[in-house]
């Protein structure tokens, strides 16, 4: 088993991103904002000593729940019965939350319609239209509709920028005959599956940034926890998207491009499971009541309560769902007025359309890729603000990075080495003392430094360091708090990073 030592004087970086959405009118009063805590909540005295980081057992990945994890989830809006913990009334079928692994065929019978097809199958009607070559949304019974797979909607989208650059490059010469007929501009799509409920004002304000910031965090240009609003964060992702794929995120006049509407619109839906309770804390106020706490803010963790977690779990539904679809907690919470109890399987989340970060299959092996002399893969930190990923010349992601630490940084090149799934920490509380009855802080993804630890090693030493690219219990906060460890990312960015960086990869900064 390998050992590292972390140090944990830690430090704030730039803040994170602020301001009101979109076409919101905010009264002009005079409020007393609480100022944010410079350190990690929790962890004020535990910042100064140094940890070990160490691999947890994957069967003590999860909390016990009172149901299969294989669970389906209740109707919208089902109570669990209080002190039962997550059990849930009859199941019915759920939509999928993505389109089928492969391509599959739908006969049409009585009562089926191409809106039908789509939401049964995790798909968009346009993508069902286009993989069809349908006209309209027409279909009769008998029909055979194909249902795009994954590959094929990737195939689609990147047929549509190949179409649009080549149009760029050598358009079409007018014809010189009458005036066009103005086009009527389409309806923005606002949600790709359909939706239990109306959408809420603050969601329609906030579409068209959360579409262009769900499409960029697809395509690995991440800005960090998804808020509709702009900032330097989305100017970064926004920048070197543009850089790495120039034109391909909007059209000459403007409008989104193809490749952007081919992931449906800005959001989804997603319901809460009973499945889902095995990462989401039973304590007071919580799922284990029944009782809501929506609207108050949840009173911040102690030491104590820390160290005497066997699963450092999410603390409520909302900062579950928000992780799992790369968003604020406080932007979630906006566009879902109408959830008044997050911590029971069959709520309903208004959500950003990207691809879920699935905590139940973020760690399954193998986490980290072989090498590929003939694409081989390189990385760079910018500053202590961006880890940039190559695959050759090409950029293949660029995501949000803080450091914990004060004043942390490096030089020159260093070195990705293995890596350390389910991290728990231990400390004696004392520099000086020997490691006897540590403190222990449990692995989960409210472990300080999150789902995975990335080993860092100093040019061609092979000694990892006492500091490693990690995740975070705080993502929004990552830029302004100080907490234990090295170089922080969200774990949903950490999730895909390490799925991209062979041991050995260069890490050189800039």
């Amino acid at each position: 088993m390998k050992l590292n030592l972390l140090s944990l004087k830690v430090t704030c970086m730039t803040c994170v991103l602020a301001g009101c959405l979109p076409g919101m009118v905010l009264a002009q009063v005079e409020t007393v904002k609480p100022a944010i805590p410079t350190i990690e909540p929790g962890l004020e005295q535990a910042v100064k000593w140094p940890w070990q980081v160490e691999p947890s057992d994957a069967a003590g990945w999860g909390l016990p729940v009172d149901v299969p994890v294989e669970a389906s989830a209740a109707k919208p809006g089902a109570q669990s019965t209080p002190g039962t913990g997550a059990q849930m009334t009859p199941a019915i079928k759920v939509a999928p939350q993505g389109p089928p692994a492969a391509m599959i065929e739908h006969l049409v019978v009585k009562g089926d319609s191409l809106t039908k097809i789509a939401h049964g199958n995790g798909v968009t009607v346009d993508q069902l239209r286009i993989f069809n070559d349908l006209k309209n949304d027409r279909i009769v019974i008998g029909q055979v509709v194909k249902v795009p797979g994954a590959s094929d909607i990737k195939a689609m989208v990147d047929a549509a920028v190949t179409a649009e650059k080549a149009a760029a490059k050598d358009p079409p010469k007018a014809k010189p005959k009458k005036a066009p007929t103005p086009v009527k501009e389409e309806a923005p799509v606002l949600i790709a599956t359909k939706p239990h409920r109306a959408l809420p004002p603050a969601a329609w304000g906030a579409a068209s940034l959360v579409l262009i910031q769900s499409f960029l965090d697809r395509q690995g240009f991440t800005i960090g926890p998804i808020d509709g609003t702009a900032g330097p964060m989305y100017d970064a992702a926004y920048k070197a998207f543009e850089k790495a794929h120039p034109g391909e995120l909007h059209t000459p006049e403007g409008q989104p491009s193809a490749a952007m509407k081919a992931i449906g619109g800005p959001y989804v839906e997603y319901v809460l499971t009973a499945a889902d309770m095995r990462w989401i804390s039973p304590h007071p106020g919580s799922a284990a009541t029944g009782k809501s706490k929506s609207k108050a803010a949840e009173p911040p963790p102690t030491f104590e309560e820390l160290t005497h977690e066997t699963f450092m779990a999410y603390r409520t539904g909302w900062e579950f769902v928000a992780e799992r679809f790369h968003a604020a907690e406080s932007f979630l919470r906006h566009i879902n007025p109408g959830v008044k109890n997050a911590n029971v399987p069959g709520a309903v989340f208004l959500v950003p359309n990207v691809v879920p970060f699935e905590i139940e299959n973020a760690l399954a092996e193998p986490l980290q890729p072989a090498a590929d002399p003939a694409a081989p893969i390189s990385a760079s930190m910018l500053g202590v603000s961006r880890l940039i990923i190559r695959r050759g010349d090409a950029v293949i992601a660029s995501m949000p990075v803080s450091a914990a630490r004060p004043g942390l940084h490096g030089r020159k090149t260093w070195k990705i080495l293995d890596v350390v799934a389910r991290p728990h920490l231990s400390s004696t509380g004392d520099p000086a003392a020997p490691m006897t009855v540590p403190y222990r802080l449990s692995a989960g993804p409210n472990n300080p430094v999150g789902i995975v630890w990335i080993n860092l090693a100093k040019g061609g030493d092979p000694k990892p360091l006492p500091y490693g690219l990690h995740g975070t219990s705080i993502p929004g906060t990552m830029m302004k708090q100080e907490s234990i460890g090295g170089f922080r990312m969200t774990n949903w960015d950490i999730a895909r990073a390490v799925r991209l960086l062979p041991a050995g990869t260069e890490l050189k900064w800039e």
